[in-house]
């Protein structure tokens, strides 16, 4: 049984993360989207989507199961779950023939840095990498996020080595200047903490952190420093979405879900493992539930 498309009429339009099952509900393939019904639709119109696997991929499909989330990042966030989670095979084909961008950090280097690298396959294991970005733009947004809150270092090994006073980095607050020894290399230790902590999604721990920073400097009447860690914190807070799906204090759980419509059930399975929403599977059931008589 193929997929019906007309049944695509009552997606959501909002952003979410869909599954593309064929026979035996095995996983086929697993993308995002910002509109769910606009962008699941364009595989089955004749120009919508033109790469040389769907096609093959369409044939396949017998159903399409869909998470609703509230907001780009977290689907980004939850299709790198689910794909880890399945490895579907047409996900798998198009990684084989991909260029991805990720951020690493030098983490062995005496002053770590992040950067941008663009590679095919499995990174190199030379560094810590946070990503893969499909996109070159996600991973550069990212990037200039990290650099508005973190003042790590941007410049390179040379220019590094060879500076005898701060550039312009330092005075607009977004560079600590190791290399002219302004920041001990404790200080840019727990910069660099802070930043992979950031990357893993402990929002949380980072927020904490600085607040006992502050209070610290405060205390010190280094209010300038203060001031700079407040405005951290509340750029963190407005900017960074975590995945609203995570539960704080229940690590693995499954969640029920029941809608009852005459004698058909529909029974949604959430699966929540540390905490995240690593999956979603649905249930039906005909001719086999009894009346209401409430």
């Amino acid at each position: 049984m193929t997929f019906d498309a007309k049944t695509l009429v009552h997606f959501p339009t909002g952003p979410g993360v869909y599954l593309m099952l064929g026979a035996k509900k095995k996983v086929l393939y697993i993308g995002k989207a910002k509109n769910l019904k606009v962008r699941v639709k364009q595989y089955f119109l004749p120009h919508g989507d033109g790469r040389a696997m769907i096609p093959l991929l369409t044939a396949q499909i017998t159903s399409i199961d869909y998470i609703i989330v509230s907001s780009e990042k977290e689907s980004l966030l939850l299709e790198n779950t689910l794909i880890k989670k399945h490895r579907p095979k047409y996900n798998a084909l198009l990684k084989d023939d991909k260029t991805y961008f990720s951020l690493a950090i030098n983490h062995k280097h005496r002053w770590p840095m992040v950067r941008i690298v663009r590679y095919k396959g499995k990174p190199p294991a030379n560094a810590l990498y946070f990503g893969p970005f499909t996109r070159g733009y996600a991973a550069r947004q990212t990037l200039e996020l990290l650099r508005s809150l973190f003042p790590l270092r941007q410049c390179s090994d040379r220019e590094l080595q060879s500076r005898c006073r701060p550039c312009i980095l330092y005075e607009m607050k977004k560079c600590v200047a190791p290399c002219v020894s302004k920041c001990t290399k404790e200080e840019y230790a727990t910069l660099v903490k802070q930043v992979i902590e950031f990357l893993r999604g402990h929002d949380a721990g980072i927020i904490k952190e600085l607040h006992a920073q502050m209070e610290t400097a405060a205390d010190s009447l280094d209010f300038e420093k203060a001031e700079a860690l407040l405005q951290t914190i509340h750029h963190i807070e407005t900017t960074i979405e975590t995945q609203r799906v995570q539960k704080a204090g229940m690590k693995d759980f499954d969640a029920l879900g029941l809608y009852r419509e005459a004698d058909r059930v529909l029974i949604t399975q959430m699966l929540f493992r540390e905490g995240k929403l690593t999956g979603s599977y649905n249930h039906f059931f005909s001719h086999i539930a009894q009346e209401d008589t409430e």
